[in-house]
């Protein structure tokens, strides 16, 4: 071989070796830029389930807050008219149309608190499996990364 020769292979193993340089450069870039992105996108996530979270019990307090206003509101008046009932000498079923009144109202106040904490469950049940899931995906973004680390 001549000077020529090894002048021409040695251009091409630089030339090789710069492209592949270059290729790894590039790859390490994008595996920075797709790890940044992943990392912003899984905060906003968890903020976002942060808010839910802190929406769900607002709605929550709110909602106990309304049963029991509604409750006592409700007791309030029953205690006024079984009071007037009294003071007038009620008779048996004036009595038993005011029980009747009470034991309605009563069950009416059941079935709601059952329906509202049966929608909240719903709400909060759900979050455990989305904090697994997140957990899983951060999970495989740094089996990723760190595998990607370790070919470089």
């Amino acid at each position: 071989m001549t000077t020529n020769d090894w002048i021409g292979v040695a251009t091409v193993t630089l030339t090789l070796f710069a492209l592949y340089s270059s290729g790894l450069a590039w790859l390490i870039g994008q595996n920075t830029r797709l790890r940044s992105e992943t990392q912003r996108e899984l905060e906003s996530l968890e903020a976002l389930i942060e808010r839910g979270l802190d929406r769900i019990q607002t709605q929550e307090s709110k909602s106990r807050g309304e049963m029991t206003a509604t409750l006592q509101t409700g007791v309030q008046s029953l205690q006024q008219q079984v009071n007037q009932l009294r003071d007038g000498s009620a008779t048996k079923p004036e009595l038993a149309a005011v029980e009747q009144r009470l034991a309605a109202t009563l069950n009416e106040f059941k079935a709601e608190t059952r329906t509202d904490f049966a929608k909240i469950s719903q709400k909060v049940d759900r979050l455990p499996a989305i904090e697994a899931h997140l957990a899983a995906v951060s999970s495989m973004i740094e089996k990723i990364g760190v595998s990607l680390s370790l070919r470089v």
